[in-house]
C-alpha cells in the first residue's frame, strides 16, 4: 500500500527473512530482545501501485538524506503507544545504517504493550514486513516499461530528502528485501 500524508511518501517492504529477533544476555543475567532488518532495499522493484507503476530506490538515494529525527513505529502511527524506538541526530534507541544493500535498522524492544505484541507477532510469523516514510528530493520516470509481461511506468527514487520513520507493518509494497 502506498500512502501520502502531508507530502510524506510511505513505502512498505517485505522484510522476511531479514526482519528478525535477537536476544542478548546482559551482564546482570537478564536479557534484552532486539529487532533488526532492512527497511529499504536498493535496486529492487516494488509491487505495482494500482497496477499502473512500480518503484525502485536507487542505491545512492540516501547519500545525503536528513535522518536527524527518525522514529520506529507500528504501521506509521505517530501515537505515543506505537513508538518502538527513536534516533535523534544518531543518538537514541534506534540504530540506522546505510550499506550497499539498503537502509538497515536495529533497536531494543521496549517493555511496553506494543513492544510485547510486536515480538509475539514476529515470533509467530504473522508480521515480517517493514516500511518507511520519506520526502523525495529527486526522481525520474520511464513510461510503458515491460516488466514480467506487463507494461508499467517505472519511478526511480534518485534522492531522498528526509527520512521520517521506519515502521513494522503487516503488508508492504516491496516483495523482498534480499
Amino acid at each position: 500500500m502506498n500512502k501520502t500524508l502531508n507530502n510524506v511518501e510511505l513505502r512498505r517492504i517485505n522484510g522476511a527473512p531479514e526482519l528478525r529477533m535477537e536476544v542478548v544476555e546482559r551482564e546482570d543475567g537478564s536479557s534484552q530482545k532486539y529487532i533488526s532488518g532492512y527497511a529499504v532495499v536498493f535496486d529492487q522493484y516494488s509491487r505495482s501501485f494500482y497496477d499502473e507503476w512500480i518503484e525502485i530506490i536507487d542505491r545512492n538515494a540516501f547519500a545525503s538524506t536528513d535522518m536527524s529525527d527518525v522514529v520506529m513505529v507500528v504501521d506509521h502511527s505517530q501515537e505515543v503507544g506505537d513508538v518502538l524506538a527513536r534516533s535523534r541526530n544518531g543518538v537514541g534507541t534506534l540504530e540506522i545504517g546505510v550499506d550497499e544493500r539498503g537502509v538497515k535498522f536495529r533497536f531494543p524492544v521496549p517493555d511496553t504493550t506494543v513492544g510485547r505484541d510486536v515480538v509475539e507477532l514476529i515470533e509467530r510469523g504473522d508480521i515480517s514486513e517493514c516500511s518507511f516514510a520519506f520526502w523525495v528530493k529527486a526522481d525520474e520516470w520511464r513510461y510503458d516499461v515491460e516488466i514480467a509481461g506487463k507494461h508499467l511506468d517505472e519511478r526511480r527514487i534518485l534522492e531522498v530528502d528526509r527520512l521520517a520513520d521506519l515502521s513494522i507493518v503487516v503488508r508492504g509494497a516491496y516483495p523482498t528485501t534480499s
